[in-house]
């Protein structure tokens, strides 16, 4: 994925009147306010898929987890293991050139857990580290740490995204204010998602993944079929709703009390988009169809214009992936990672 979104207020409106009952939420305004797609129906696309190598092809090195890809610009890729918490680098013909990170820990380059990865030009790697509190970063050339850039509780990240004029969009993890953009010496922070000030609430409803396209953040939640895209001073450009939307059910919050503290579980099968990825001038949005056979199951993509968020076409693929220009990358059940060519129509 490329590292690379007046002002609207989306208000829940919370109740709760007792512990046996479920917690309610108003309207999602975002969808009150979205505009509609130009057309309700997909129109699906063939594409090829091929085959080029699978990873770790050195027999050296071993892959535990890997569950996270991020493909450099020029076709190094970079594979996050989720069980030793290091990111292994690759060239484009996959051959091993490095280890990031010193796996678990609290240490200065040690890792409890990555939640996103940003490979930038000033030869820096940079990895959110949520649980850590941080935004450690590393030497691209050396594999070395380098530093860490600590929060609080309140401010920590749970995604960061980067363009390429270095302007740096964060999602928060526990704020009312869910995003925050830096951009010389300027700081914003937006994105009042929930009425309110219970932040693990707004967590749990405005959780969802962040990109960058130009110098706007795309953001697009996991619990509702919308896409909204923000500039660096946090004002809402446009939003649209997802080809999802036929699909969808609102979750419900419902109270939970654990040692004698009340807190919400959030309730819900809906899923706006497994993965997210900026190519070029597209954003493709991909989510599991709903093929009541496990062994059927395959994946929907759909193609939207970045800029306007308008819909333009959709393909399948077997399995989640991440997608950069003309390559996919696939982790298996097997501990690896397929890399194939994929040619699909623009």
């Amino acid at each position: 994925m490329n590292g690379r979104y007046t002002v609207l207020i989306c208000v829940f409106v919370l109740s709760c009147s007792s512990a046996e009952e479920e917690a309610s939420f108003g309207d999602f305004l975002f969808l009150d306010k979205a505009e509609e797609q130009q057309t309700g129906e997909r129109i699906w696309k063939d594409v090829s898929v091929s085959k080029i190598f699978e990873l770790p092809g050195d027999e050296e090195i071993m892959l535990y987890n890997p569950q996270y890809i991020i493909p450099d610009t020029n076709g190094d890729m970079y594979v996050v293991d989720y069980s030793t918490y290091q990111i292994f680098r690759y060239d484009s013909d996959g051959n091993y050139i490095m280890t990031y990170g010193s796996g678990v820990g609290n240490a200065p380059g040690e890792f409890v857990s990555i939640s996103s990865v940003q490979v930038l030009s000033d030869s820096l790697i940079y990895v959110t580290d949520p649980n850590n509190l941080r935004i450690s970063s590393f030497s691209k050339a050396t594999g070395e740490f380098v530093d860490s850039r600590v929060f609080d509780r309140q401010e920590v990240p749970f995604g960061r995204a980067v363009t390429n004029t270095d302007i740096e969009y964060i999602l928060r993890a526990y704020n009312t204010l869910s995003f925050e953009s830096n951009f010389r010496n300027k700081s914003v922070q937006f994105g009042e998602l929930i009425e309110g000030d219970d932040r693990f609430v707004s967590t749990m409803l405005a959780s969802g993944m962040i990109e960058t396209y130009k110098d706007w953040m795309i953001y697009v939640p996991f619990h509702f079929p919308v896409i909204m895209v923000y500039d660096v001073n946090g004002n809402l450009v446009r939003a649209k709703k997802t080809m999802s939307i036929d699909r969808f059910e609102a979750p419900q919050l419902v109270p939970d009390v654990m040692n004698g503290i009340e807190s919400y579980q959030l309730e819900g099968d809906f899923e706006n988009a497994l993965l997210i990825s900026v190519v070029g001038d597209e954003l493709l949005l991909q989510f599991r169809s709903d093929s009541e056979d496990p062994e059927n199951l395959t994946v929907i993509v759909d193609v939207y214009e970045a800029g306007s968020l308008g819909y333009k076409s959709s393909f399948r693929l077997d399995s989640p992936s991440f997608i950069a220009k003309d390559r996919i990358y696939q982790p298996t059940r097997d501990a690896t990672v397929v890399v194939s060519s994929i040619n699909r129509p623009s």
